[in-house]
């Protein structure tokens, strides 16, 4: 274990995505392996010494923020094994927590096989990513990151260490499990709060019927440390294309999505070939192609939003995909001179940066203005995207603060960034985002389909759980965390595992 102290060192573990400052630890603690990890948990849990895990510090909820206590760092374990096939034309690969996921995917793809999570941020760590079952763009056809974890090794507390393989261990119909780990069995009872039947990154997993792993998937560093997964691989596609469409209409980008949705999803139920089958669908608002504008000048002026798509190939059927999209195109008058086309993996990849381009610039005016960053991560079911969209429209016309949105349409998940400039619009702010979260709840959806709860989004997830749920997850926390050291306040406020002591 290496211990650094010195403050001129350890800055950069005191910053992330989020824009909240003031973060701070008594010394960083860096892992060289699980043992490491072992021997310092139970020394901090005698100590009672808080310990936040900290893995490349991408997130927006300012989880992997330490405030007091000490930091633990997975970056030095960042292994990635060889890849080995399976029998059903798959594969899979065991990496270590401080893998990068461009690390994973480079790997991968050398080989011939993709690893399909496609979160924005590629420098992220992987133990981060299933720490907050973190997605991304291509989400709306190979869902998150849960779907490809076949197995963890994981690190409690008190020392014990424990493998969970999936499909082996199962909650009961009361929500009771029971697993093995080095210092024997754990008997722990799921939260009986209801989520819901979406998209979904908020609150510890408890649906009927739960495996074992996807308990420790976006549980946010709460309940263990995870040091180590063993991932699904997929073949990788032959061929690939897209393209950035821009709409004059706010209507017509809903009714097109809304088509391409229908048909890509029996594509997929019925295997299909030769047919529309999108791997990703982004959208952007008009204020979020102009806050990119300088640096994309051919953005038509007239543009009120833009969808970005991506298709996949397999055989040789590119052509007949391609005349396939722009059929759908001229059916909503979409004008083919101003849409922009990628016809491989390179000159898609120059899409991809635009789109990231957009959290890109806004996180430079977080930091400039020092205000945290108020962003929507909401999922509403299908048919409600609509709804909570014009929702939000009519709220920021009010507000009167500058907004932007963006996002996996695909999945009815976007994100409303409301960028305040000073305290009074960061409170304004913070209540515009809870009667956002209030509508989303209305409508059967998540306040956090992605990003996680952090130490940020307390408040809005109170808004699906309520405070119950809040008791449920403290008491939940200290049956796998007894000594309540780790990663304090995220998900839900620390002050409840207090009255649990208390109590």
């Amino acid at each position: 274990m290496i211990i650094k102290k010195d403050k001129s060192t350890i800055q950069n573990y005191f910053q992330d995505n989020s824009g909240v400052f003031g973060s701070y630890a008594d010394f960083i603690a860096i892992a060289e392996n699980e043992d490491d990890i072992s021997k310092f948990l139970i020394e901090m849990s005698e100590k009672q010494v808080p310990v936040t895990i900290a893995g490349a510090l991408t997130g927006n909820t300012a989880s992997g923020l330490a405030f007091g206590g000490a930091v633990l760092s997975l970056e030095n374990l960042n292994s990635i094994g060889e890849i080995k096939k399976n029998d059903d034309n798959s594969a899979f690969v065991s990496v270590q927590a401080g893998a990068r996921i461009s690390d994973i995917r480079i790997k991968a793809y050398q080989s011939g096989w993709l690893y399909p999570p496609d979160p924005t941020e590629k420098s992220a760590f992987i133990g981060g990513n299933i720490a907050t079952n973190a997605s991304g763009a291509r989400g709306f056809k190979f869902g998150v990151t849960r779907d490809y974890v076949q197995a963890l090794k994981i690190v409690f507390s008190d020392g014990s260490k424990s493998f969970i393989e999936r499909g082996k261990i199962f909650s009961d119909k009361k929500g009771n499990i029971s697993f093995n780990t080095s210092k024997g069995i754990k008997h722990i009872k799921l939260p009986e709060y209801t989520l819901p039947y979406i998209k979904n990154a908020a609150g510890y997993y408890n649906y009927p019927h739960s495996d074992l792993i996807d308990v420790f998937i976006g549980q946010e560093g709460t309940l263990c440390v995870i040091v180590e997964a063993v991932l699904k691989l997929v073949p990788h596609f032959k061929d690939v294309f897209g393209g950035i469409i821009f709409f004059q209409r706010h209507n017509d980008v809903f009714m097109f999505v809304n088509e391409i949705k229908s048909i890509s999803k029996k594509a997929k139920e019925e295997k299909l070939k030769n047919v529309i089958n999108a791997m990703s669908l982004e959208y952007f608002d008009k204020n979020a192609l102009d806050l990119i504008r300088d640096d994309y000048p051919a953005i038509p002026l007239e543009a009120e939003s833009g969808i970005m798509f991506e298709q996949d190939v397999y055989d040789d059927n590119t052509d007949l995909l391609i005349d396939k999209w722009y059929k759908i195109m001229q059916k909503y008058h979409i004008d083919d001179d101003k849409v922009w086309f990628a016809s491989n993996l390179m000159e898609l990849e120059k899409f991809r940066i635009f789109r990231h381009a957009i959290p890109e610039h806004v996180n430079e005016i977080v930091k400039k203005n020092k205000m945290p960053k108020v962003g929507t991560d909401f999922a509403v079911p299908d048919g409600k995207l609509l709804d909570i969209v014009d929702f939000c429209q009519k709220e920021f016309k009010n507000s009167g603060i500058f907004n932007l949105t963006f996002g996996h349409i695909g999945e009815n998940h976007l994100h409303a960034n409301i960028l305040a400039s000073n305290k009074d619009e960061y409170e304004r702010c913070r209540k515009l985002y809870i009667d956002i979260c209030s509508k989303v709840v209305e409508l059967k959806g998540t306040v956090s389909a992605e990003h996680g709860i952090g130490k940020l989004r307390h408040i809005f997830l109170e808004k699906m759980i309520g405070k119950e749920g809040f008791e449920e997850m403290a008491k939940f926390k200290t049956s796998l965390d007894e000594s309540a050291i780790l990663c304090q306040d995220n998900i839900f406020p620390k002050a409840y595992l207090y009255e649990k002591t208390c109590n």
